[in-house]
């Protein structure tokens, strides 16, 4: 059974890949059934089930759509279908591949497949979204408030998982090639963010400190 459009409308108010949806319908409507299903029918069913399934959006703070702005220039350029030769992260944020089914999970409430993951932008903002959204929270909250540091320990978190490190001038390596410093990404991020700030006329984070180095 193929879904129509408004079933697909359905589903995608839940961000559930396709393949999913297919899934749970044939699940619950067998494909020998002589019973015309309807949109209505399906959504009138699977409501209940989906609400208890997928977990409501969090709330995303307004800095987290500019840093995740900032880290695709940084990272993919948009391309969400980019795929890293030397590591394999994956998408326009470029997620390691090894993350992805506990962050779906943490997200949506389901581990979503490296082949959905590329082949759906909602899927990739929906979890990217989710777990920047981790990473400000603390950061803001070990920063005492300070914009500037908390979106640098973001780069930095997102970048090599060591937030503390945003001032680390030593080069990373992965796989035997060289990749920047910790603290040339973290500033490229935050320069990335008020370009886009001054695009927008939204008043800029406070100056950002001189890089110290460790």
């Amino acid at each position: 059974m193929s879904l129509n459009f408004q079933a697909k409308s359905f589903f995608n108010r839940f961000r559930l890949p396709e393949i999913t949806s297919i899934i749970v319908l044939t699940i619950a409507f067998p494909m020998g059934a002589n019973t015309p299903v309807h949109a209505t029918d399906i959504a009138d069913s699977f409501l209940p089930f989906m609400s208890s399934v997928i977990e409501p959006q969090m709330q995303v703070a307004p800095e987290v759509t500019l840093i995740r702005q900032a880290i695709i220039g940084q990272e993919s350029g948009a391309n969400f279908q980019a795929v890293n030769r030397h590591s394999g992260a994956l998408g326009y944020a470029q997620v390691m591949p090894e993350n992805l089914p506990k962050w779906s999970k943490e997200a949506l409430g389901f581990s979503v497949s490296r082949k959905d993951f590329l082949a759906s932008p909602d899927l990739q903002i929906a979890i990217v979204d989710f777990k920047l959204n981790q990473y400000w929270q603390k950061s803001i909250a070990a920063s005492r408030g300070n914009v500037v540091i908390a979106i640098q320990r973001v780069a930095a978190w997102w970048y090599s998982g060591k937030p503390e490190k945003y001032t680390s001038t030593r080069p990373e390596y992965y796989a035997g090639y060289r990749y920047p410093s910790i603290a040339a990404y973290s500033q490229s991020v935050l320069r990335r963010y008020r370009l886009i700030l001054n695009a927008q006329n939204i008043p800029q984070p406070m100056e950002i400190p001189p890089p110290r180095g460790v």
